[in-house]
């Protein structure tokens, strides 16, 4: 596939320029000839004039917006605080952002993370390169060869999110899990993620909580976790032996999206009565290959 560069207008932050920096100036001259070619390039909030008729509820809800893509999750007590009302306000805010799905509450842990509908409206913003799109002829090809179910995910915090996948064909099979999200550390594709982090930052990441054992499987302290996923990160490949749900084994492959910092995983999941002695080498090679075969094909659009 030949290089592409994708249409950039539109894609930052909605921004009030100061009059310097408005139409008809040398700066937005130059942002037409050359537009950015990474999303966020744009002047800092600090540069930009407020608007002139501002509305508050519609800035407090950015505002949450914008500290989801920073921290993943929230208190309402951190709502509070950082936008300076009352927690009443938080409380009804949050409820609208939840109602919509752009934000979903843990029940165990009360914080809120980012929701399906703040994943669609961010892939959709990459005009018209959706994931999905390039992955989906990739998902098709790893169901029909091993017989699995293949899935897509994306990171979401403490969590991770099935954005696209192709069922198996056989009788007894995986379900698909699309638009499904689940803990991070209990999934193939959740734990290849995870991987990707450093141990300092996944102390961060569960400082709040420790992981919740799904079934007697699952791992439930963050030591155990980080040793798990140090394994991961080696062998270039995370396993789910029926940590999940029982009787169900998965393995992901987690790769890079061109966006920096930003990274996808591919997984392929069967029940465990189906899986032959040598399923997981056979799988993490077939996944790998796919895996960089996607993160190649993506490589060829700027973001």
């Amino acid at each position: 596939m030949g290089h592409k560069t994708l249409d950039p207008t539109g894609l930052g932050r909605p921004v009030m320029q100061e009059p310097v920096n408005g139409p008809g100036s040398a700066w937005e001259a130059d942002r037409m000839e050359n537009p950015p070619d990474r999303l966020g390039e744009m002047p800092p909030l600090s540069d930009r004039a407020a608007p002139a008729y501002p509305i508050a509820s519609v800035e407090n809800t950015l505002r949450i917006l914008l500290l989801l893509s920073e921290r993943n999750h929230l208190s309402l007590a951190d709502v509070a605080a950082e936008l300076g009302i009352a927690r009443s306000s938080a409380h009804r805010l949050m409820a609208m952002l939840a109602y919509y799905d752009f934000v979903r509450q843990d029940s165990a842990s009360r914080l809120f993370r980012p929701g399906a509908a703040l994943v669609d409206v961010g892939l959709s913003a990459v005009r018209g390169l959706d994931v999905r799109v390039l992955a989906r002829p990739v998902l098709t090809e790893l169901a029909t060869s091993t017989e699995m179910t293949a899935h897509l995910a994306l990171p979401r915090g403490r969590d991770v999110l099935y954005v696209d996948g192709v069922e198996s064909r056989r009788t007894i099979r995986a379900a698909l899990r699309t638009g499904d999200t689940l803990p991070a550390h209990v999934t193939g594709v959740g734990k290849a993620l995870l991987s990707t982090l450093s141990d300092d930052q996944l102390r961060q990441l569960y400082r709040d909580a420790p992981p919740q054992a799904v079934t007697d499987r699952a791992l439930s302290d963050v030591e155990s976790l980080l040793q798990d996923l140090r394994t991961a990160r080696e062998a270039g490949y995370a396993v789910n032996r029926g940590e999940s749900e029982p009787g169900v084994l998965s393995l992901g492959v987690a790769f890079s999206l061109p966006e920096p910092g930003m990274s996808a995983a591919l997984g392929l999941v069967c029940p465990e009565a189906s899986a032959d002695p040598e399923w997981e080498s056979r799988v993490a090679a077939r996944l790998k290959s796919a895996a960089a075969e996607l993160a190649k094909e993506m490589s060829a659009y700027r973001f």
